[in-house]
């Protein structure tokens, strides 16, 4: 299948993240010509390696990486902040805050998305942040690398973790965890596959 720039980037450093053992979550800032100009990935559990601003440390997520490389001269309310799933509070906060006017995520986060927050807190809310979600295989591909990821590394609480997504992401789980028992994402990770590879074998597998 073929991406806009920015949702190939973000899919790209989430399946970087998968590879590396931590949060399967990518995300990244595009300008208002639509150009990517910053991208980073998720890295909670990454060892230190000085790839992104953020690694080993409970604040790496995906969004704060990329926001963390904006300097203050930067207008990010002029661009888009992508990210492969829902922000939680602390990615919802930190974007506002920085100026972030319009984000984009490929999947809802059932368990610990926040941007509710954009229209019940008094000071988000303010700021008339545009928010867009995705289907299809965007949303699927992140929730395949998302359940995968919780299914192997949060085994005692995957269960009560996956019954927090929504009812119509819930009904997707089951071939997903298919996935996860027969070991085909981390055979893909081990052999090197492209992000891009990934998402064609999730367009064209079975629903």
């Amino acid at each position: 299948m073929h991406l806009e720039d920015a949702w190939s980037a973000v899919f790209s450093e989430a399946w970087a993240a998968y590879q590396d053992g931590t949060i399967p979550v990518g995300a990244a800032f595009v300008d208002a010509t639509g150009q990517v100009r910053y991208r980073g990935r998720n890295q909670v559990f990454s060892p230190k390696s000085g790839s992104m601003p953020l690694q080993h440390t409970r604040l790496a997520h995906a969004e704060i990486n990329v926001l963390a490389q904006a300097s203050p001269a930067d207008r990010l309310y002029e661009g888009i902040l992508y990210t492969t799933l829902e922000p939680c509070a602390m990615c919802v906060g930190a974007a506002v805050v920085c100026g972030a006017r319009h984000i984009r995520y490929a999947a809802k986060d059932g368990p610990t998305g926040a941007t509710e927050l954009l229209t019940v807190h008094p000071f988000l809310a303010s700021k008339n942040v545009k928010l867009e979600g995705t289907q299809g295989v965007l949303s699927a591909a992140s929730l395949v690398l998302m359940t995968d990821w919780i299914l192997r590394e949060d085994s005692k609480t995957a269960g009560r973790t996956l019954d927090a997504y929504p009812a119509q992401d819930a009904r997707a789980l089951d071939p997903v965890q298919e996935w996860f028992r027969a070991g085909r994402l981390q055979a893909m990770a081990q052999a090197g596959v492209s992000s891009d590879a990934l998402l064609a074998a999730k367009e064209s597998a079975p629903r």
